[in-house]
């Protein structure tokens, strides 16, 4: 038995945490609520409270697959709270437009004679809102639709474009592939666009050979053959060299992989140079802890290259001027 699971939360330490993973909520600090959550999960002290609050967090987050995910994990092993985790479910659903899903589901809630009177209202609303889109969006609203984002590429800003980016991954992407593949190679265009464009395209198999530029490097994939973020040689180097970590610290782990992820998502598909994996694993795991502020820095962190500081200060600068205009 390892020392993480023979330490014992005690109750106050349980309800400061739950308390600051609220108050992160409400001010939409959701990646800290998320941290805070895994460290009330590394202790199975997370209640039906606060794995909602974790889905709300992953969605808020656009994580919608990871918190689609957890709704159907929670749905099977929390019997007592199913119909609350079915509606969160349902919603998140319904808001990344997947209403064929939505009604599927509410279809065979049909004759549920347990569903509580007040979800019935809500979800026959959402059945017809789903059923009217259906029917009324056809090829022309498409069409206007793609206009609207192929414009926004052109001329609008960052949370724009990453909202209608999320958006049209629901459709086909061969119809506007052409119309698509000039802004891969658009010096204007944020790096992480092009990222969601290209994974757009490895979603629907697009068998084809795509230029994609980035910080003025050019290079050609097919995004049929190519690995997504995290299976990359480079960033598969990075995690084993940390794999002791996972052992001893989830917590720290899974935050140390956020931001390992967030920084290759910006570069993608480019990676950097394999032998320089060593080096951003140990800068990786250095601003996971200066992030947490814990106390006590590891050796390695007081042992820090000037190689490995200066690719500390890269990843945080990218993830500051790539990612925070989405809150903006």
């Amino acid at each position: 038995m390892n020392e993480k699971q023979e330490v014992v939360m005690f109750p106050g330490w349980k309800k400061d945490l739950e308390e600051q993973s609220r108050l992160a909520i409400e001010n939409k600090n959701y990646e800290e609520a998320l941290l805070l959550i895994h460290k009330l999960e590394s202790f199975n002290a997370a209640s039906n409270e606060i794995l909602v609050a974790k889905i709300i967090s992953l969605s808020e987050l656009g994580q919608n697959a990871q918190a689609i995910g957890l709704c159907r994990k929670l749905m099977k092993e929390d019997e007592s709270n199913y119909y609350q985790y079915i509606h969160i479910y349902l919603n998140i659903l319904f808001h990344s437009n997947q209403y064929s899903e939505v009604m599927d589901t509410l279809y065979q809630l049909e004759n549920d004679t347990n569903l509580p009177p007040e979800y019935k209202a809500h979800f026959q609303l959402l059945y017809d809102q789903c059923e009217e889109f259906l029917t009324t969006t056809g090829a022309d609203e498409k069409e206007k639709d793609m206009d609207h984002f192929i414009d926004s590429l052109e001329n609008g800003h960052f949370k724009e474009q990453w909202k209608l980016l999320s958006y049209h991954r629901t459709f086909a992407v061969r119809p506007y592939l052409n119309l698509i593949k000039p802004y891969f190679v658009d010096t204007k265009l944020n790096p992480v666009i092009k990222t969601g464009l290209l994974q757009w395209c490895m979603d629907e198999e697009v068998n084809e050979n795509l230029e994609i530029e980035k910080f003025e490097k050019y290079m050609v994939v097919n995004p049929t053959v190519i690995e997504d973020v995290l299976d990359t040689k480079f960033a598969v180097k990075v995690l084993n060299a940390l794999d002791d970590i996972e052992q001893e610290d989830p917590t720290l782990f899974s935050f140390m992989k956020q931001i390992l992820y967030r920084y290759l998502y910006i570069l993608f598909p480019f990676t950097p140079n394999l032998e320089q994996a060593t080096d951003v694993a140990d800068a990786v795991l250095a601003l996971a802890k200066q992030y947490l502020t814990l106390d006590e820095p590891s050796p390695k962190q007081n042992e820090m290259t000037k190689d490995q500081e200066e690719w500390m200060e890269k990843i945080e600068r990218y993830e500051k001027i790539y990612f925070s205009q989405i809150d903006d």
